[in-house]
């Protein structure tokens, strides 16, 4: 771990050289016009913000078509969260592609079990697998790095966003090609193929045979699916590395991070082989109520605690109240915000959380997340 990563983040460092908590949110200011950019860094500053996220979801602003780019809009609101005291945990912007680029390459897009193409529309439609979304993911990487690689404030990278979250398994003929590879890389030879072929007709007498656990006609064979989770962590981890690598080529002094997901629902990822690859672990944890719920964000906040190694780590999403995908956000109840932050920092053996985020700074106006609550409301006029 280096000593800008120790001296400047997760914890945050004011202008009396004392570290803090990091303590902030996302931010997506080009959901807003620019005229109320500088009334929302006001506000943050009056509510103690020392860190945000920025431009998680920005590729299609970032890069409006094949061969136009537009960095005015981040190099002004970089520059007023700079000039109020805030650092930028600035993202690659590579977790949803744009439009055109989904146009004109239909072949990203990933494929399910059952054969169906996952289409826009929402957020994620990408495959892990896929030559040409890295392609053009990483020249978007080396844009922005090589942009802001010198920003003062700049204090963190951010790679993509919550990896796996919706593409987790991609059954695409990309995916199988990058299956058969993986399963050479394991296994060297067919004879040494652990699948308990012998069974239901299953010997394969070439590579070229092997697909991922697609839809069957009935029970898919138990360690083909093994590995084939094995290997969707395994190639989702590998994108993270292109991307972390031209971040580290460009600026080797800036810390580099994503956000986890450790929690009860989340199974597809290995985190603590991808926690080596971070210089400090970040998790993303959405409690969902129930009578345990206040167990079960203990126990991921410890697990994540062991998966950081026992270091400092950012709780860099978490929600303030109600969110848009639950079918009923139930009222909080007083003192609950106080009891999730116990939960989440005094239950590790060791310091656990170093910095906090919430999961938006300001409700947007329109889409998905219009109902999910936020320090900031729509009508920006005051924190809650």
């Amino acid at each position: 771990m280096s000593i800008f990563f120790i001296s400047h983040f997760p914890y945050a460092k004011g202008s009396d050289g004392v570290r803090r908590l990091g303590y902030g949110a996302d931010y997506n200011p080009e959901q807003w016009p620019r005229e109320g950019w500088a009334d929302g860094v006001r506000l943050m500053r009056q509510a103690g913000v020392n860190v945000v996220s920025l431009a998680i979801f920005s590729w299609a602003r970032l890069q409006p078509t094949a061969d136009t780019w537009d960095f005015d809009w981040l190099d002004e609101i970089t520059g007023l969260l700079h000039a109020g005291g805030i650092g930028v945990d600035l993202a690659t912007a590579t977790a949803s592609p744009p439009p055109w680029l989904t146009t004109a390459y239909p072949e990203i897009l990933p494929v399910t079990a059952s054969g169906e193409t996952l289409w826009p529309g929402a957020r994620q439609h990408w495959r892990p697998t896929s030559p040409v979304f890295r392609e053009h993911a990483l020249t978007l990487v080396r844009k922005i790095t090589i942009r802001y690689a010198d920003h003062p404030a700049l204090v963190a990278w951010h790679f993509n966003n919550e990896l796996g979250c919706h593409n987790a398994y991609d059954y695409s003929d990309d995916a199988a090609r990058a299956f058969r590879v993986w399963l050479r890389r394991r296994y060297t030879t067919l004879d040494a193929l652990n699948w308990g072929t012998a069974f239901w007709s299953q010997r394969y007498s070439d590579w070229d045979q092997l697909l991922p656990p697609r839809l069957a006609a009935s029970h898919p064979n138990p360690t083909q699916q093994l590995d084939f989770k094995r290997f969707s962590s395994d190639v989702l981890k590998d994108h993270l590395l292109a991307e972390r690598e031209i971040l580290r080529e460009l600026t080797p002094g800036v810390p580099v991070t994503t956000n986890f997901m450790v929690a009860q629902s989340v199974k597809g990822m290995d985190y603590a082989d991808w926690a080596g690859e971070v210089d400090f672990v970040a998790n993303d944890h959405y409690v969902v109520p129930s009578p345990q719920d206040r167990d079960e964000l203990s126990f991921s906040a410890n697990l994540t605690s062991g998966v950081a190694g026992r270091r400092p780590w950012y709780l860099m999403e978490h929600p303030t109240s109600a969110v848009n995908w639950r079918p009923v956000n139930l009222a909080k109840r007083p003192g609950s915000w106080r009891g999730m932050r116990c939960c989440t920092w005094r239950t590790a053996p060791t310091p656990s959380a170093s910095s906090s985020g919430a999961s938006r700074w300001r409700a947007p106006r329109s889409i998905t997340r219009r109902w999910s609550r936020t320090p900031v409301p729509t009508a920006n006029s005051s924190v809650m």
